[in-house]
């Protein structure tokens, strides 16, 4: 007869009987997907009471997944007092996992019902670029510098989670006040399946991003435009997504040199881009981790990634795919017009071992991390003395 996974642990003695998960959302991307992945992994894997609340600013309907209540809300004070309903209804055992955007929020009204709060990092900080989050006084998203956030209240979270080496990294360097941050690598759903490929098709690059500027999608397009000759024309460029940037993506395309394949998808299901994609390719350097990359890898594709942000630790360089200089110009040119000339034999052994590779970011790994945690600093947050909490209306 099987039984339920419990962590071995001093933790596990700890009460736990619920967890609030909360995520702000500002699009279709991979942190919504992750956030519904999460909660569903921690109801199954730890048979609880898991409760989601989804801030979505009322555009599109909240997922449902099952066994999961979902309250979703639509701005700043139906998300307060859906959060504080929730705490309320069992303190002692209840632990709150939110995220970056709402942290300032999650943390202030965690406090006031003594619930531990475990804040996931979903990107990388970086000095000179704003992050959004939820501004109390102004109660909505306000995009601030990492510098200019108020670490007095976010260094109280019970622990930062970053979803890559890079994000964990990043809020240790730049938050001003020391705060507990460990890695907890994101996961995706494995098994996304890419059929024999056919030797005489042309080499299938492929993008799957959500057309914004900071994930450099142009940069993709200058480079494979690139291509020798020779090359570009048995090779071809799918872009798979859409936001703000796709119609001057759109105009870069057209009006680069003649001859090159490059072609605007849209928005497709997961299990349908693999089928058409012989190597996945990335620009964005500050990508807190890249699930497509991992998609790719477990389909049994090689990948294309900068040296920095949370994709690289996704890639061996030479083994699962290329890892190029995200200083160097010509980095990714280079990548391109190399993985553009790989025999179908090189091709098959990197996807092989990307396939491989990608295991080791099994979903059943980051749940199970998540569960230990949350029963963690449940069990730590105990006796503790109740903190001030500070006057929001000032």
């Amino acid at each position: 007869m099987a039984t339920r996974w419990v962590p071995r642990s001093p933790a596990s003695q700890a009460p736990l009987r619920r967890v609030v998960l909360t995520w702000l959302t500002t699009a279709s991307g991979g942190a919504e997907r992750s956030t519904v992945e999460l909660a569903r992994g921690l109801r199954a894997l730890l048979g609880i009471e898991v409760v989601v609340i989804w801030w979505n600013g009322g555009r599109a309907p909240a997922p449902d997944p099952r066994g999961v209540r979902v309250r979703q809300v639509a701005d700043h004070d139906a998300y307060e007092r859906a959060l504080c309903a929730e705490l309320d209804e069992d303190p002692a055992g209840t632990v709150l996992i939110g995220a970056h955007r709402t942290a300032m929020v999650d943390i202030v009204a965690a406090e006031s019902f003594h619930v531990p709060v475990v804040s996931i990092l979903r990107g990388i900080l970086v000095a000179d670029q704003r992050l959004r989050t939820v501004d109390l006084r102004r109660r909505r998203l306000v995009p601030r510098l990492p510098g200019e956030l108020d670490w007095d209240v976010l260094s109280r979270a019970s622990r930062w989670v970053g979803v890559s080496r890079a994000a964990t990294s990043s809020i240790r360097e730049l938050s001003a006040k020391p705060v507990e941050a460990i890695t907890i690598h994101n996961a995706v759903r494995l098994g996304l399946y890419r059929g024999p490929r056919d030797p005489l098709s042309p080499r299938r690059f492929a993008v799957v991003a959500r057309t914004e500027p900071w994930k450099l999608i142009d940069k993709v397009i200058r480079a494979f435009a690139l291509l020798p000759d020779d090359l570009a024309a048995h090779a071809c460029l799918d872009i798979y997504g859409t936001g703000s940037a796709l119609p001057e993506l759109r105009r870069l395309a057209d009006g680069l040199r003649p001859g090159r394949d490059i072609r605007f998808r849209g928005e497709v299901p997961d299990h349908r881009w693999p089928a058409a994609t012989d190597v996945l390719v990335a620009a964005c350097d500050i990508e807190g981790f890249g699930r497509s990359v991992l998609e790719a890898g477990g389909a049994g594709i090689p990948q294309i990634v900068p040296d920095r942000g949370g994709s690289t630790e996704l890639v061996i360089p030479g083994v699962t795919g290329l890892v190029y200089s995200a200083d160097d110009p010509a980095g990714l040119a280079s990548a391109l017009a190399e993985a553009a000339g790989w025999s179908e034999s090189r091709l098959e052994a990197l996807g092989c071992r990307a396939r491989i590779n990608a295991r080791s970011f099994s979903q059943t790994r980051c749940f199970l991390a998540y569960a230990r945690l949350a029963r963690e600093v449940r069990a730590g947050n105990r006796n503790l003395p109740r903190p001030p909490v500070p006057d929001r209306t000032a």
